[in-house]
């Protein structure tokens, strides 16, 4: 039993690390598109912030000392992007503006809000910590206590 559940273990926590990296290098793919105030990066780039996140909560796979403060720095990212995400030009079916060319005084605030964050060293040593994370991540080991169930052993 104790094998098997180590086994399932092990098998789970290199498909986590994986979809990780991948999750990780999607965000920072849209990072230019950001930077260069394309439709729809925000957005991408928010929900591949979002999917690190929710891997990294994954408590059974990860310390979860290792991955507080990444999480807190996503969550940081996140608000950073999310009012540009939020304000990001409406177009109709043909694929032109509704609002006309010029974004508007919310979107260039957005805009600028999300261009420090992405200009910060604070991004720069988050991106840093992630690629880190990604290439040794400090998966859990399984307790042997929990796993063998103490109603097992009385004594």
């Amino acid at each position: 039993m104790l094998k098997a559940l180590e086994k399932t273990h092990q098998q789970a926590a290199p498909e986590a690390s994986s979809f990780l990296s991948d999750q990780v290098a999607a965000l920072l793919c849209y990072d230019p598109g950001v930077r260069a105030g394309e439709r729809g990066a925000s957005s991408e780039m928010n929900a591949a912030a979002g999917r690190v996140w929710s891997v990294l909560g994954d408590r059974r796979l990860f310390d979860r000392t290792a991955v507080d403060g990444l999480r807190g720095e996503l969550v940081w990212l996140s608000e950073a992007l999310g009012p540009l995400s939020q304000s990001a030009p409406v177009h109709d079916q043909n694929g032109s503006h509704i609002h006309g060319p010029a974004q508007g005084p919310a979107y260039e605030a957005a805009y600028d809000r999300a261009l420090a964050a992405l200009e910060s060293d604070r991004y720069f040593r988050m991106v840093a910590d992630l690629q880190r994370f990604c290439s040794a991540p400090p998966v859990r080991q399984p307790r042997r206590s929990h796993l063998y169930g103490r109603h097992l052993y009385r004594g």
